[in-house]
């Protein structure tokens, strides 16, 4: 009996000695994460901004800030957002909006925020590609450009732009009306040239997909070399086309068969990986062409298309991938900063959908530990604690869209901010109505 209850003892013991250890790592991540971090007073935007003051420390001299999310549907990520834009705008001289959104109906949105045109309420429900984007509160946030850009005593006004690619028809509608004007002898050669419009969906990409994976291998042969055809047509004829236009139109142009031609070979690959890489690199290659013509970028977009190093989802866990930000952070490097984002529980009521408290062993789960609301936190703080050091440096889970994401937190993302409850975010009437559907 003596021997049993000494065996105990010893057990009870380690055990004690293991959780002190793991509480005092989980003290000295705490410590560190509360020295590095501000809390953030409200997700409301308002005039008084101090709260986001270490917002200007992180991102310094960079001129490309991106903004991450954890999915496109959180009305606290996107409420958060606002307020890193306005704040970034107001307070730091940013002046280009870019949204992953379609870049060819980009200039529609474009053409409102800077000089009013349209309605506000129809243009986000015409959006192609995501009608993710059709919510009150990016309504509110392209508002709020609007506003600003109409304030005289703003000299520098906001841009808006798009990066995705999946929107195909509604680029060739602005390249075809345009060969009509510069090209009409090219413009009537292309004409009876399949470029799938019957079975492209801008407005559901994802119906597109399914509707080119019906194709026989020799009609996607076709469609590629057609594409092609009229990318490489329009890069060929630069200067007629300048000639018989603007520089600033055939520009636009080009970009626009670049993502059509890009959205193609997506649309055409059989493998998942694959198509996510094609889309990635396009809109990485969209996102420096934006830089060249504008100062200072704020990129919004999922975290696995911000993340500046290699990442894995557990969907392709044995291919790291090396997404849009990592393509980005090889051209920009110390110009770009990439913001990611945390939650930790919520709920999605019109949808029954719960979020149970984030695991202790993700970063979700390790700054719900810092029992903050909100806060944004500074990766780049340093610490001389080796397990800091290791957490930071280590592979970790982070909760995504219906995935999980695995990085290096320091490598990654230069900073995060967390959320810690989360609702779904607000549908316009026509966008509730496609979710619906």
């Amino acid at each position: 009996m003596k021997i049993i209850l000494g065996t105990f003892m010893i057990l009870l013991v380690t055990v004690s000695c293991n959780n002190s250890s793991s509480q005092e790592n989980n003290d000295k991540l705490s410590d560190w994460a509360l020295k590095n971090s501000q809390k953030i007073e409200t997700l409301e935007v308002t005039e008084k901004q101090d709260d986001l003051n270490l917002l200007k420390q992180i991102v310094g001299k960079a001129e490309v800030v991106c903004l991450g999310e954890s999915r496109h549907d959180i009305h606290e990520q996107f409420q958060l957002k606002h307020r890193f834009i306005k704040y970034l705008v107001e307070e730091m001289n940013f002046t280009t909006f870019v949204l992953e959104a379609s870049l060819p109906y980009s200039n529609k949105i474009n053409d409102y925020v800077l000089n009013g045109n349209g309605n506000i309420d129809e243009l986000m429900a015409d959006m192609p590609g995501w009608f993710l984007w059709d919510t009150q509160e990016m309504t509110k946030i392209l508002n709020w450009l609007r506003e600003f850009n109409q304030n005289p005593k703003n000299e520098k006004k906001v841009n808006f732009y798009g990066i995705d690619i999946v929107a195909p028809n509604n680029a060739l509608d602005q390249i075809f009306e345009y060969l009509q004007k510069v090209d009409k002898s090219y413009y009537k050669q292309i004409q009876s040239r399949n470029f799938a419009r019957n079975i492209i969906e801008d407005n559901q990409w994802q119906t597109s997909l399914q509707h080119y994976s019906e194709l026989l291998e020799e009609e996607k042969q076709i469609l590629i070399n057609n594409y092609n055809n009229l990318f490489q047509h329009i890069k060929e004829n630069e200067r007629q086309y300048i000639d018989n236009s603007t520089e600033s139109e055939y520009n636009w142009i080009i970009k626009l068969s670049y993502s059509a031609n890009e959205a193609n070979k997506m649309f055409t690959e059989k493998d998942r990986l694959k198509m996510g890489l094609i889309r990635d690199n396009a809109m990485a290659n969209i996102a420096l062409w934006i830089k060249e013509r504008n100062e200072k970028l704020i990129i919004w977009a999922h975290n696995v298309h911000i993340a500046k190093s290699e990442f894995t989802m557990n969907m392709f866990l044995e291919n790291p991938i090396q997404g849009m930000g990592y393509v980005l952070n090889q051209e920009l490097k110390d110009k770009m900063i990439s913001i990611g984002a945390s939650f930790n529980q919520g709920l999605f009521q019109n949808e029954g959908i719960t979020f149970e408290p984030a695991k202790e062993n993700t970063i979700d789960g390790t700054l719900a530990k810092i029992k903050m609301k909100y806060f944004l936190l500074d990766l780049k703080g340093k610490s001389e604690n080796e397990e800091v050091k290791k957490w930071l440096n280590s592979e970790n889970l982070i909760r995504a869209q219906g995935f999980e994401m695995t990085c290096i937190p320091v490598k990654s993302f230069d900073a995060v901010y967390f959320i810690d409850n989360i609702s779904k975010v607000n549908y316009n009437s026509t966008a509730l109505e496609k979710f619906r559907n």
